[in-house]
C-alpha cells in the first residue's frame, strides 16, 4: 500500500480518501534546479568581439520544497520537502565579449535526474531520460590586477524533467511526472593568478529554484483512472560558497574543476572553453 499524506480540510471525504490511501510522490528536482549548474571563474574572459566555445557538465545534489500543491479532484495538498536529488548536467555553450571584461554566454544540453526513497520510505525510486536544460548569462571584471580578478556572474537555466516512479509493493503501476523548473545563480568571486597557468578562485553564491511539480498515479492496481497532483516549486534565496581552479592548455583553451555548497545543495562540475 503507498504511503498516505495528510490534506487540508476540504469538506471532500471521498478525496480525502483516496488520497490518503493512494497518494504517492513522485520525486524529481534539479541545481539545480534541480541542479546546480556549474559556473565557472567569477570574471569575463573575453575582451570585446571575441567569442568562446564551452563544454560544462555538473552533478549535483539538492533539497527542495513543494508548496500550493492542488489535486485534480479538488483537494488542497500540505507542503513536502523533496530530499537528496541527484542531477546529471551537461551543457554546450557560446559565449560573446560585449565590452572589454563583459560577457554573456547561452548554452544547451540535457539533464538525468534520479531519485530514491527519502520521503515515503516504501521502497520507491525514480529515474527519469535524458530531457531539454538550456541557460544563459553574463560575467564582468570589476578589478583586475597582475595577481587578482575580482567579478561576478548572474546565470538562469530552463529545464524539464519527466519520467515514471516505480514501486516496491507488489501490483501498483507506475507514476507518471512533468517537471519545469526555472533556476537563477548570482555570486561574486576573486581568482588568484597562482601560477602562469594555475589560477584558483572561490566566494558566495546565492540561488532561487522556481517550477511546477506535476504527479499523475493510478488510482487502482489495474490502471482504471488517474489522479493528478500538481505542487509549485519556489525555494529561495539559498546560500552557498563555492570554489574552483582552472588550468591554462595553451594560449586558446582551459580546463577548470569546480565545487559548490550550500545548506540544502552541492555540486561538482568540469569545464572546458576555447577562445575562437
Amino acid at each position: 500500500m503507498r504511503r498516505g499524506i495528510s490534506t487540508k480540510r476540504t469538506g471532500r471525504v471521498t478525496t480525502t480518501y483516496i488520497l490518503g490511501l493512494a497518494l504517492v510522490m513522485v520525486g524529481l528536482g534539479g541545481s539545480t534546479a534541480f541542479a546546480l549548474d556549474p559556473m565557472g571563474p567569477p570574471a569575463s574572459a573575453l575582451r570585446q568581439g571575441d567569442y568562446k566555445l564551452t563544454l560544462d557538465y555538473s552533478f549535483s545534489e539538492m533539497d527542495f520544497e513543494l508548496t500550493d500543491g492542488t489535486s485534480s479532484t479538488g483537494g488542497e495538498l500540505i507542503p513536502l520537502t523533496l530530499k537528496d536529488f541527484q542531477a546529471h548536467r551537461a551543457y554546450a555553450g557560446l559565449g560573446y565579449g560585449l565590452y572589454d571584461n563583459w560577457e554573456a554566454f547561452v548554452r544547451f544540453g540535457g539533464t538525468k535526474g534520479t531519485f530514491g526513497d527519502s520521503i515515503w520510505e516504501v521502497g520507491e525510486e525514480f529515474e527519469g531520460g535524458f530531457d531539454f536544460a538550456v541557460g544563459a548569462g553574463a560575467k564582468a571584471t570589476f578589478y583586475e590586477t597582475d595577481s587578482w580578478r575580482v567579478g561576478a556572474l548572474l546565470q538562469a537555466s530552463y529545464a524539464e524533467f519527466d519520467g515514471t516512479l516505480e514501486l516496491s509493493a507488489p501490483g501498483w503501476l507506475p507514476d507518471v511526472t512533468e517537471i519545469d523548473i526555472l533556476q537563477v545563480q548570482a555570486a561574486i568571486g576573486a581568482t588568484y593568478h597562482w601560477t602562469d597557468r594555475i589560477s584558483v578562485y572561490a566566494g558566495p553564491f546565492a540561488y532561487m529554484v522556481m517550477g511546477d511539480f506535476e504527479d499523475t498515479f493510478p488510482v487502482t492496481t489495474n490502471g482504471a483512472g488517474t489522479i493528478t497532483l500538481s505542487w509549485d516549486i519556489d525555494d529561495g534565496p539559498n546560500y552557498g560558497g563555492y570554489l574552483g581552479a582552472y588550468i591554462i592548455l595553451n594560449d586558446n583553451s582551459m580546463l577548470n574543476v569546480e565545487y559548490q555548497l550550500a545548506a540544502d545543495a552541492s555540486a561538482v562540475g568540469l569545464g572546458l572553453m576555447w577562445r575562437i
